[in-house]
């Protein structure tokens, strides 16, 4: 079974007529009819009914056919993104990172991807969720790294990278560090250094505490992590943090910072994500630094010193 047989089938179930196909294909209707014999015979079952003057397919030929086309389908796919990047000596990838993101992957990640693949020309640019997906959709990014959780990427394809649940960061002397795990009811009042609704957890923490019914009490709203870790460290505010943070806070026993888990059904949901759009075709620069992405992720984590939005 090969390639060639899977389109010349193809052809003759779309006409269930094997002169018509041979046509469509510039080639001797004998040579469609033997294809499809040597399908049946590998397959050991018919795939069209004959009658005298028509052809149809049966039930197996309705589920070949079917199948054929993704084969196929995605056969086209390969060849058409494989024949763009030969074209090209330099092929570029844009991709586009949330503030903070970079701290929670390994530190070399861009520099050894290309190292790699000197060919390809990478562009990184840092913005929030709603304008890295905006760029996914108007094609200016090709990949994004979001911090977030599957239930706000749904129209497009992603792959979680790093898994990390949801965590509150306080000051050693703020109540909320007597606790062992927190729930957004004990978030109640509290100062928290809020991201801006351009990112997604600014957006849940909203979404969760109204559902709690209270409003979330911002002391400020900035995307920058220096800020965020520098009011805990006063005690003046609490913050947002990912799981992995605890083990940083453990590995520092003199550090103002207590790190608690936030008990929330979709904590668990949340990561570092890359995600591309569902409706393009394939894209080798793209595809190599994905395989990259997942690799780097393999090796020993690096502690975070500071906050992901």
């Amino acid at each position: 079974m090969d390639l060639q047989q899977l389109k010349y089938f193809l052809a003759a179930s779309r006409f269930c007529n094997f002169t018509r196909a041979a046509e469509e294909l510039f080639i001797s209707r004998q040579a469609v009819a033997q294809s499809v014999r040597q399908l049946e015979d590998e397959l050991q079952a018919p795939l069209f009914n004959r009658d005298k003057n028509s052809l149809h397919l049966t039930p197996l030929g309705e589920v070949f056919s079917r199948e054929a086309e993704k084969i196929v389908a995605g056969f086209q796919a390969f060849e058409h993104s494989m024949k763009g990047a030969a074209a090209s000596r330099i092929n570029s990838l844009q991709v586009a990172v949330g503030a903070g993101i970079l701290l929670h992957l390994t530190t070399d990640v861009f520099t050894r991807f290309s190292d790699r693949f000197p060919d390809i020309l990478l562009s990184v640019s840092e913005m929030d969720n709603q304008n890295m997906l905006r760029s996914l959709r108007d094609g200016s990014a090709d990949l994004c790294l979001i911090g977030t959780t599957a239930r706000f990427l749904k129209s497009f394809q992603s792959v979680r990278i790093v898994q990390n649940g949801l965590c509150i960061c306080c000051h050693k002397k703020n109540p909320l560090a007597k606790k062992e795990v927190l729930t957004i009811e004990d978030l109640k009042g509290q100062p928290i250094v809020g991201h801006g609704s351009g990112y997604d957890l600014h957006r849940f923490y909203v979404e969760k505490c109204r559902e709690a019914g209270f409003q979330p009490a911002f002391s400020i709203i900035s995307t920058d992590p220096q800020i965020a870790i520098r009011l805990v460290h006063e005690n003046r505010s609490v913050c947002f943090g990912i799981s992995d943070m605890i083990r940083a806070a453990k590995a520092d026993p003199g550090s103002p910072v207590h790190v608690l888990p936030l008990r929330l059904p979709e904590a668990d949901e949340w990561g570092i994500y890359a995600v591309t759009r569902s409706d393009i075709l394939p894209n080798i620069p793209r595809q190599l630094f994905l395989e990259h992405l997942i690799d780097s992720q393999k090796q020993p984590p690096v502690m975070p010193s500071s906050i992901s939005p």
